[in-house]
This record gives structure tokens, C-alpha cells and sequence, in this order.
């Protein structure tokens, strides 16, 4: 299979993963799900969906490679340009336009653009020549990743991206 079909897979996988994981913790209520899985519908909470969509993606990528792609970093690097796309695109809609009012067609169309052109930039990244200390960036900054994750929900800053309007809490349910 030549890597752009690929590519055009990932974003279906990577959506369907997404899809399964957002929820996970509503399924089993835990602290090792609260650490990976979103534990409410505030917009930050839903970077651990992106984060670990993408990282399933990567291990899987990663076997079918082995050495011969930077995938972990690809897919690492693809992570951070999904999330800052959908923090930047969505959050101004949902709080703005959308008044705090979920639409799931605008949040699965931004979503699945923001997918899009982060497999697009994974794709690029994959062309370049394989460099074993980028795959080990790559492991890093996913750890970082979810640290960081992590650290917000249990002690979410009260600004609105951390703001779960549905249920009206910060942090977990």
C-alpha cells in the first residue's frame, strides 16, 4: 500500500479511534482512564482523544515500518498540529458562535479537517530520511504530551478551554 493511501486510512482510523476513545472513561470510571481519556467535555479534555488516537496510530505504524520511517515523530508531531488546529479553530466557534451549544456536524467537520492536515503534515515528515534520535524525540514528547494532559485535569486552570459547560465543572466529574 503506497503511504498517501495510507495516509487517507489514518485520518478514517484516527477518527474512529477517537470516536471509541472519547469514551472510555464514562465506561470504566478510573484513575488509570482518567489519565488518557477525556473525564469531561471541556475542549482540553479532548486533546488525551487526539493524543491517543494518534499514538495508536504510531505503534501500529512503527511495527509495519520498523526502521525505516521516523513514525513516532510523524505521528507525534501530526498530535500537536491536530490539537493546536482544533484549539484554535473550535474554540472560537463553540464559545463565539456556537454559544457553548455542541454541534456535532461543525465539531466533526473540525475535527476531521484538523485530522486531515495533520496526516498531510505526517506524510511529509515520513518522506524525509529515517534519523533514530527524532523517533526517540518523538517518544518524549508524547510522554510530555499526556504529563501535560494529565497535570489539566487534575488541576485545571479555570479559563474556558478547561471549562466543561455541559456539566459546568473543571477537572473531573
Amino acid at each position: 500500500m503506497t503511504l498517501k493511501k495510507w495516509k487517507f486510512i489514518s485520518v478514517l482510523l484516527i477518527f474512529l479511534l477517537s470516536a471509541l476513545f472519547h469514551f472510555i472513561y464514562d465506561w470504566v470510571p478510573n484513575f488509570f482512564t482518567s489519565l488518557f481519556f477525556p473525564v469531561n467535555e471541556s475542549i482540553w479534555e479532548h486533546n488525551k482523544i487526539i493524543v491517543a488516537s494518534f499514538l495508536v496510530l504510531a505503534i501500529a505504524e512503527k511495527f509495519y515500518y520498523k526502521k525505516e520511517k521516523n513514525v513516532i515523530f510523524a505521528e507525534c508531531i501530526s498530535s500537536l498540529v491536530c490539537m493546536i488546529l482544533v484549539m484554535l479553530i473550535f474554540t472560537p466557534i463553540y464559545l463565539y458562535i456556537l454559544k457553548t451549544n455542541d454541534n456535532m456536524i461543525v465539531t466533526f467537520a473540525i475535527f476531521l479537517f484538523a485530522i486531515s492536515i495533520s496526516q498531510i503534515v505526517s506524510y511529509h515528515l515520513l518522506q524525509k530520511e529515517y534519523h533514530p534520535r527524532l523517533e526517540e524525540l518523538g517518544v518524549i514528547l508524547f510522554v510530555i504530551f499526556f504529563l501535560i494532559n494529565i497535570i489539566f485535569t487534575y488541576y485545571p486552570p479555570k479559563l474556558a478551554l478547561f471549562y466543561d459547560y455541559m456539566n459546568q465543572i473543571y477537572g473531573l466529574k
